[in-house]
């Protein structure tokens, strides 16, 4: 059955706009059956306060908001890379099992498990950012015809402009042509029951790897 949601006041309690008839935890709501109202902020103007220029083009943008109820004006910011082209993440599969990469990651000083993954380039599909990142990270190829994009989203929507998109591959041959990334240290192919413990033990902790890995095991294709 699907509901209507209870919104939330601005005091952080239930408003009284929209009546909920009796929503328990296990039923679907659709974003259609959802009556958000109009947006509690407006906005005034954007300015881009930093461009990196070459790698991955990455962006500040500062927002410039009106608060609807108090005509209060305040900014924050956002981040984005590439423009904010959409990106892909790899759920690369081959007999029931994913490939996982060790990355190591500037940000946190720390080698991660993750499925690879890389920044759109103009014209692409996500399914050909996704194909071209797998080869360029791990050398190996997925087959062509298995790319799928499973979900779009979005890794923080409180800071981040870019979405990303989950893309479904199949992986016949195990031979790579060409050299993995400079970023890798081990690939390693993981069945589902390998991949629940290594969560489970906090191995994993790439938010973009956990939430992919969710979006693939609920799309049906575990």
């Amino acid at each position: 059955m699907v509901v209507n949601a209870l919104p939330v006041g601005r005091d952080g309690g239930a408003s009284s706009g929209v009546i909920s008839n009796g929503a328990v935890a296990d039923e679907v709501i659709r974003d259609d059956a959802v009556h958000d109202g109009e947006p509690p902020l407006k906005v005034l103007g954007k300015k881009v306060m930093y461009q990196e220029q070459g790698g991955a083009d990455f962006a500040v943008t500062q927002v410039a908001l009106e608060d609807v109820a108090t005509g209060n004006h305040f900014a924050v910011h956002y981040a984005s890379v590439k423009g904010a082209r959409p990106g892909a993440v790899c759920v690369a599969e081959r007999d029931g099992r994913v490939l996982l990469a060790r990355h190591w990651r500037v940000s946190t000083e720390s080698w991660e498990w993750e499925f690879p993954r890389g920044m759109g380039e103009p014209g692409e599909t996500p399914e050909q950012t996704a194909l071209r990142e797998f080869h360029e990270e791990t050398g190996l190829h997925a087959d062509a015809d298995s790319a799928a994009v499973l979900q779009r989203m979005h890794a923080d929507t409180g800071v981040m402009k870019d979405s990303i998109a989950v893309v479904g591959l199949n992986v016949s041959e195990v031979t790579p042509d060409a050299g993995r990334d400079w970023e890798l240290s081990h690939l390693t192919w993981c069945s589902v029951q390998t991949m629940d413990q290594m969560i489970a033990a906090g191995s994993i902790a790439d938010g973009i790897t956990l939430a992919a890995y969710t979006i693939w095991r609920l799309r049906g294709r575990a």
